[in-house]
């Protein structure tokens, strides 16, 4: 019987081909399911992408998403996030502009040690890095970056999680976003510019990285699946 993958259905969420990487793979089941309509039956969860991260945040956490996450967790489950994903995986998401949604700031779901600052730009990349982790360390990555967010990490720090990705290159799109602070504690923002990318627990059970199409590596996947199955 093959293990199941569900991908969350949220109202802004990225484009639905993106996932064709786990869709090759014969040994899972993969599938969009709106997080009130979880079963409970799945090895992971993923939070995709999204156009407006702060609104799919509060849907999610208004229709059980948070408590069905916190749960899959509990349970041995994996969870990752991709961009947007990645974003409500961290702490706190500051949105001076409302470029995401109707709030200046809220609280994500707290997995991972990262808050995140929106700007009033997007920042669109073809990226290139070196995974840093797992079976795959060291392979190629490649993946496309399309966001106004920008993610430092907590004072906490790395002590339970390791960074995911060095960046080793990034072919713009358009120019990158002039680098400037939007808030009154100077919290940096600068999309794209950054030299690391995601994070993943020590115990291998949450992953997040702003990299769409990240499934779409030989790399990533080897690391994945071995870490998973």
């Amino acid at each position: 019987m093959r293990e199941r993958i569900v991908i969350f259905r949220l109202p802004f969420r990225g484009p639905t081909d993106e996932f064709n990487g786990l869709r090759q793979n014969s040994r899972y089941e993969v599938s969009w399911v709106r997080p009130q309509e979880f079963d409970g039956r799945a090895r992971v969860i993923i939070l995709p992408g999204s156009g407006r991260t702060i609104d799919d945040l509060i849907y999610l956490r208004q229709n059980g998403g948070f408590e069905a996450i916190r749960r899959h967790l509990s349970q041995g489950g994996v969870v990752v996030g991709v961009c947007g994903g990645y974003q409500i995986l961290g702490q706190k998401l500051l949105d001076p502009h409302h470029v995401q949604g109707d709030c200046d700031q809220v609280e994500g779901l707290g997995l991972l040690p990262i808050v995140t600052l929106f700007g009033p730009e997007m920042a669109s990349t073809r990226t290139t890095a070196r995974l840093l982790v797992g079976t795959g360390y060291g392979g190629a990555v490649v993946g496309e970056e399309r966001r106004s967010g920008c993610s430092a990490l907590t004072t906490d720090g790395l002590p339970g999680y390791l960074r995911l990705l060095e960046v080793t290159g990034r072919e713009f799109h358009k120019p990158c976003p002039k680098a400037r602070s939007l808030t009154a504690d100077n919290l940096p923002w600068a999309p794209a510019t950054e030299p690391f990318d995601g994070l993943v627990s020590r115990d291998r059970k949450v992953w997040g990285s702003y990299l769409h199409c990240i499934f779409d590596n030989e790399a990533f996947l080897r690391t994945f699946f071995a870490a998973v199955d």
